[in-house]
């Protein structure tokens, strides 16, 4: 029998990196996108309407901070993976996230796609050994 996939909720307010996300993590074997969120508010909603296994969670987001939302989330025994844009991220991932992952580009999306699945299922096998 085969495991279900893992369920990721992605949280992104830029809609063309949230729709870029949606189609690269959909075409990994093992994800299923469980949703979507713009800010914290949404990323609760659908927390409680879908329960993910697992939340990308953009480091830069309006209103809210993110580390905030991280402390929230794992206080809920959610799994959460930072995402930065910023190719420069040296700065320490936060001890409650699993790590860090940079976001896809258009430029490099088959590489994106193996990185990206490669990092989301290291990081989760890491936090189960």
């Amino acid at each position: 029998m085969a495991e279900a996939a893992v369920r990721i909720l992605i949280v992104e307010d830029v809609e063309n990196m949230c729709r870029l996300l949606k189609d690269l993590l959909s075409s990994i074997d093992g994800i299923a996108v469980s949703g979507f969120a713009r800010n914290g508010w949404e990323a609760r909603r659908e927390i409680l309407r879908n329960r993910p296994d697992l939340v990308l969670l953009d480091e830069v987001l309006p209103g809210e901070s993110s580390i905030d939302l991280l402390n929230e989330f794992n206080s809920q025994g959610l799994l959460v993976i930072l995402l930065t844009g910023m190719k420069d991220a040296n700065h320490q991932v936060h001890k409650k996230a699993l790590g860090r992952i940079y976001k896809p580009s258009l430029d490099n999306l088959v590489e994106d796609k193996k990185r990206v699945g490669e990092a989301i299922f290291s990081l989760i096998r890491h936090r189960h050994s």
